[in-house]
Order: C-alpha cells, then sequence, then structure tokens
C-alpha cells in the first residue's frame, strides 16, 4: 500500500498574513474629540431651539406674564433700527408694528460653549506640548474634572458673571462651522495623506517610505528590532484608543533606525510582526 501524500510544510500557518502595514499618523490624528463634540453642541443646540436676536446697546427686553405664559417684546434701540443682520425682512402687520422672528439658533446653557473651549485648548495642548511622566496625566485630568464640575454645577454662569459678564455662547452655525471643516480636514490625513508614510513588513523583508512622496525603501529583517514608546498617556491612549511611536532599528553594515509615530493599535501591530518574523517561508522542493 502505498502512503498517502502529506502537505509541505511552509513555516507558517494559513491564517498567517502575507504582509503586514503599519502607517504613521499626524496630529490632525488626535483632533476627533473637537468635531465630535461640536457636531454634539450643535444638534443639541438645534433640539433646544433657542433663538437670538442681535440688538442696539440702548434696547431692551421687555416681559409680560399674562395667565402665567410669558410674552417677550424687545424695544429697539432707535440710533440703530436693527433687530439683527435680518431686520431688512420684518414683516409688517399693521401700520407702526412690525414682528420679527429670529433665526438664528444658539444655546442658552452657559456650560456648553466653555466646555467646548475648554477641550479645543486641551487638544491643541497635548497635540503641541509633548507631556511625559504622571505628573502631566494627573494635570490633564484636573482640568478635565473641573470642567466638568463647572459644568454641573453651574459655576461657569457665576464666574464669568464676575468677570464682567463675559458669558461664551457659540450658535449651532459656530459648532458645525468648526466641525465640519475640521472633520472634512481629519477624514483628508488619516484616510488619504497618513497612508504616504508606512512600513509594510513581509517574512523576508520590510519596505519603508517615512514621508509623502518619498522613495521606498527595502530592508532585510535579519535581526531586526522593533521598540514601542507610548510615554504620554493622555494623547497615545485616551485620545489614540492604543497608538504609539515605533522605533525600527535595521542590522548589518548599513544600519538605519526609522521612526513611525502615532501608529494606531500599535501594541497589536507588533505582536503580529513579531510572529512573522519568527515564521520561514520555505518552498516544497521537487
Amino acid at each position: 500500500m502505498a502512503d498517502s501524500p502529506t502537505n509541505p510544510v511552509t513555516g507558517k500557518s494559513p491564517s498567517q498574513p502575507t504582509q503586514i502595514k503599519v502607517i504613521a499618523h499626524s496630529m490632525l490624528f488626535y483632533w476627533w474629540p473637537v468635531w465630535f463634540f461640536g457636531l454634539v453642541f450643535s444638534l443639541w443646540t438645534y433640539v433646544d431651539n433657542h433663538r437670538l436676536a442681535i440688538v442696539g446697546p440702548n434696547s431692551q427686553l421687555v416681559v409680560t406674564e399674562v395667565n402665567n405664559e410669558k410674552f417677550y417684546a424687545i424695544t429697539v434701540d432707535p440710533t440703530t433700527r436693527r433687530v439683527t443682520e435680518d431686520a431688512e425682512k420684518l414683516e409688517k402687520v399693521e401700520p407702526g408694528k412690525q414682528v420679527f422672528v429670529p433665526k438664528i439658533r444658539v444655546s442658552p446653557r452657559t456650560w456648553m460653549a466653555p466646555l467646548f473651549f475648554t477641550i479645543l485648548f486641551l487638544v491643541i495642548l497635548i497635540t503641541s506640548i509633548p507631556l511625559r511622566g504622571l505628573w502631566s496625566l494627573v494635570a490633564i485630568i484636573l482640568i478635565v474634572v473641573l470642567a466638568l464640575v463647572f459644568s454641573l454645577f453651574d459655576v461657569w454662569d457665576g464666574l464669568l458673571t464676575a468677570l464682567g459678564d463675559l458669558h461664551i455662547f457659540v450658535n449651532m452655525a459656530g459648532y458645525l462651522a468648526i466641525s465640519v471643516a475640521l472633520l472634512i480636514a481629519w477624514v483628508l490625513a488619516v484616510y488619504f495623506f497618513d497612508r504616504r508614510s508606512y512600513m509594510i513588513f513581509t517574512p523576508g523583508q520590510v519596505k519603508v517610505c517615512e514621508e509623502i512622496g518619498g522613495r521606498e525603501k527595502v530592508y532585510d529583517t535579519t535581526n531586526l528590532s522593533l521598540e514601542k514608546h507610548r510615554d504620554d498617556w493622555f494623547r497615545h491612549i485616551i485620545l489614540g484608543f492604543g497608538t504609539g511611536d515605533l522605533t525600527v532599528k535595521t542590522a548589518g553594515a548599513d544600519r538605519h533606525e526609522i521612526v513611525l509615530p502615532n501608529v494606531a493599535f500599535i501594541a497589536f501591530k507588533i505582536t503580529a510582526i513579531e510572529q512573522m518574523m519568527r515564521t520561514k517561508q520555505t518552498t516544497p522542493e521537487g
């Protein structure tokens, strides 16, 4: 009886990927909280459905209550004769009287705009200044906690009133203008421009392109070393959901140290690359 044929040993499992691509991201990758909360606050402002009227310095708001129902009227400054930028569209109801319906949506919640600008300030700080160590993490968390406490207990209102009524209000169009423009830039950066800086690992070699439009270089993976850097906890862990900087050191006479910043899911990528480097492709002998 003849022996049954056996499958040749290839040195890798069927599920082993043939190549692993590692992409470097720009700092814009960490700006997602700004456009995310901008869209949330714009939707919140739309649901609140409060309106904004731009009046002159001598105008007054008159509140009349009839049968537990409040009615509001604005006395317009006669020197400006404008209630808002759409004042020329006032509807005449009878001689000597005009009715204006404000169209600009703005939320009356005093905590919303300060919280949005706190988020914007933190993202600018985190992506511009390298923050290292535990004390930087404590400082950032303290700022976030204070902003949330101020919003929860309406501290913003009293604080801004004490500073000369410097209240911060952003209308719905303001949130949309910032968030939509930033979202478009974020999508272009993450899914188009960032993909031009990469490393492609295969069982025998690694291809490297360190900058957009740069020349692709090929290195052998023999004695190649990988190192993960995750020093900035707030940027890498909280904003990046597990990003990190990858350093690759080649061996041999032509040694190079290549740094790929802001790699997403870096821990899983390094594990997969190390498994691939331990395997060797072999071909069945004829």
